[in-house]
């Protein structure tokens, strides 16, 4: 006597309302991903280096700042955790049993990410979201309530370490210990060396690739991604059990969240943005005390994001657009490996080579024509396809056995 077989789910069962807001969110984090390709790293989050040469410039960083920074990583994160859910519930209800494939899941998650980051760009979130998969996995049959507390109780002890850590060096500044202008600020020297390495061909940027990436997956992965992170994968999981995708949630409860998620979170993320602004973007006001405004305003402003999201499944006139982004969202982890393949040709030297030739707001230009890519793609792909092609190598590697991959062909599910 054989159990059931396992497999992944297919269309029928998928909840579209998740698919779509996956979607703006992959869309969504490339506002701010497509900086690191760009320019250098330090221009990441501050428009003085280089980048924001223009007024033009300089406002575009400002908006895309409020509206997307944190934000549509914070969406991606709370999904995570629906997604350990709804992937754990289903393989219990057949088989009684998750453990054995979650990790699977994870591991080769991890080996996705790794090779993302090691060998074509080193601002990989996919390493950070494996390691924090694996962690909360016990957590996952807690009561909503107390997954909810935990979570914001995570995020707590990441801001504390995170702020800890920005007056603990600037009570080593004061006592002569450490030069923070020389720690926290780029020199023009600086700036030139990390652009002649993008600049130059794959094998002469893996140094600069292999250590920026090796640092977000260690330090900053212990004493800040972790936290905040795993504190929102528990967050997800607590608001699907609460019902936040159901179709029996008034429009009314989305309308409350999105009004209070901006009241709530713009004014915090607009102090942070005054305090950089006040400060002449200081490296160390930047880095620290400054950005915990937007770490915890950007929650605010991630909800309003979401229920607007929410809100638009359910409008009629947008059904179409709405099942073209979740074409994106069902191949989300594609679109997103995409997004690096096709930036890392258009800036890097082993493409056209133009890091550092495009500000900010020249920046939109390449993240509409990215977006307009995978608006074609994605749902060209699915009209044949049950998976985008990494999603499938994913899960075939998760199950352990090939998948099937057209549309049409046998599939049992889970």
């Amino acid at each position: 006597m054989t159990g059931p077989r396992l497999a992944p789910t297919l269309g029928s069962d998928r909840i579209e309302s998740i698919d779509v807001l996956r979607g703006v969110a992959v869309l969504g984090i490339l506002l701010m991903n497509v900086r690191t390709f760009a320019l250098p790293s330090a221009a990441y989050s501050s428009p003085v280096l280089c980048g924001g040469e223009t007024s033009i410039d300089m406002a575009v960083f400002m908006i895309v700042e409020a509206a997307a920074s944190l934000k549509f990583m914070a969406i991606f994160s709370f999904l995570f955790g629906v997604g350990v859910v709804l992937f754990t519930s289903r393989l219990e209800s057949r088989s009684g049993r998750s453990a054995g494939l979650w990790y699977r899941r994870m591991v080769w998650l991890l080996v996705i990410g790794l090779a993302h980051a090691w060998l074509l760009w080193w601002g990989d979130i996919l390493v950070a979201y494996a390691l924090c998969g694996m962690l909360v996995y016990p957590l996952r049959r807690l009561r909503p309530l107390a997954q909810a507390g935990i979570g914001v109780g995570l995020m707590l002890v990441g801001t504390a370490i995170w702020w800890g850590l920005g007056e603990a060096i600037a009570v080593a500044e004061s006592q002569g210990a450490i030069d923070v202008a020389a720690e926290f600020s780029t020199s023009p020297e600086q700036v030139e060396a990390e652009r002649a390495a993008w600049r130059g061909s794959w094998l002469k940027q893996s140094d600069e690739r292999l250590s920026l990436a090796i640092g977000l997956e260690t330090g900053v992965f212990a004493i800040w991604l972790l936290w905040r992170c795993g504190g929102l994968m528990l967050l997800g999981m607590a608001c699907y059990k609460w019902g936040l995708f159901s179709r029996q949630l008034r429009g009314r409860a989305l309308g409350w969240m999105a009004a209070i998620g901006v009241c709530a979170g713009g004014p915090l993320v607009a102090i942070g943005l005054m305090a950089n602004v006040s400060s002449d973007w200081d490296g160390l006001d930047v880095a620290f005390g400054n950005s915990l405004w937007n770490y915890w305003g950007s929650l605010g402003v991630a909800a309003f994001w979401a229920a607007l999201v929410l809100l638009l499944v359910r409008v009629r006139a947008a059904e179409g657009v709405c099942r073209v982004v979740a074409c994106v969202g069902r191949m989300a982890l594609t679109n997103y490996l995409a997004q690096s393949v096709v930036c890392g040709v258009i800036f890097y030297g082993w493409g056209f080579g133009w890091h550092g030739e495009l500000g900010y707001a020249s920046q939109l230009l390449v993240v509409i024509g990215v977006w307009s890519l995978q608006f074609v793609w994605s749902p060209l792909w699915l009209r044949t396809f049950r998976f985008g092609p990494v999603e499938w190598l994913w899960r075939s590697l998760t199950y352990w056995q090939r998948q099937p991959m057209r549309r049409g062909s046998l599939h049992s599910e889970v």
